[in-house]
């Protein structure tokens, strides 16, 4: 049986999804195209959360806001901790709606290599809270 050559063969795909006037000239270029549109797909997905996530940290932020113009006099000094915890807040959504998602990816890779036990910890606990919603959700 002759070997096969991964960058000439074909791959079957939905021509729908997968279309010389969606990726310009990547169609023809059996599975170095399609690595090309999955890649862009992937990029754009990220996009789209990284997208939503500052949205939802602007939310935070707003609330956090509320919360420290509502506060009783009694309270001024927690409203001068969530004042700069909302500083704080307002830097990170700056910085996630600046940055282009490889420089994002870099930034992961960095993090994790320079606290990878954090980065465990982290996916774990990420792991668990998305099982619990995947679980609450069916019940």
């Amino acid at each position: 049986m002759p070997a096969i050559d991964p960058s000439t063969a074909t791959i079957p795909i939905d021509a729908g999804d997968f279309a010389a006037d969606d990726q310009g000239e990547a169609a023809g270029k059996g599975l170095d195209g399609l690595l090309d549109f999955a890649r862009g797909r992937l990029v754009a997905m990220v996009e789209d959360a990284r997208d939503a996530l500052v949205g939802q940290v602007r939310g935070l932020k707003d609330i956090a806001d509320l919360l420290g113009d509502n506060l009783p006099e009694a309270a001024q000094p927690v409203a001068g901790l969530i004042a700069g915890a909302t500083s704080g807040i307002d830097q990170i959504a700056d910085a996630l709606a600046e940055k282009s998602v490889e420089e994002l990816v870099e930034d992961g890779r960095a993090l994790v290599q320079a606290q990878p036990a954090a980065a465990v910890a982290v996916a774990i606990a990420v792991g668990f809270l998305a099982g619990r919603m995947l679980k609450a959700a069916r019940d």
